[in-house]
C-alpha cells in the first residue's frame, strides 16, 4: 500500500493541476498547505530540500521508501505508485 502526501498552497495553479490529477486515477491523498502549518513547511523542505510547492511525497507502507516527486510530475507519480 502506498500512502500519498502532497505539500501545496492556496494559490499554486500546479498544485491544482496535481490534485486533479490524483482524483482522476483515483489515488487519495493527504494534503499539507504549508501556508497553513509551519510544521509542515519545515517538513517540506527537509523532505526535498525545496520551498517550492508541489511536492509530492508517496511512501510504501511496507518498506518504508520515500519517492519525492518535485512539481507537477504524472508520469513520475504514475511511476512511483507502482
Amino acid at each position: 500500500m502506498k500512502k500519498v502526501i502532497i505539500y501545496t498552497t492556496t494559490w499554486c495553479p500546479w498544485c491544482q493541476k496535481t490534485k486533479q490529477f490524483l482524483n482522476q486515477i483515483n489515488v487519495p491523498f493527504e494534503e499539507r498547505n504549508v501556508e497553513l502549518n509551519e510544521d509542515w513547511a519545515k517538513e517540506l523542505f527537509e523532505k526535498s530540500g525545496q520551498l517550492g510547492v508541489p511536492v509530492i511525497l508517496i511512501i510504501d507502507e511496507e518498506s518504508g521508501k520515500e519517492n519525492v516527486i518535485i512539481g507537477y510530475d504524472p508520469l513520475g507519480i504514475t511511476q512511483a505508485l507502482k
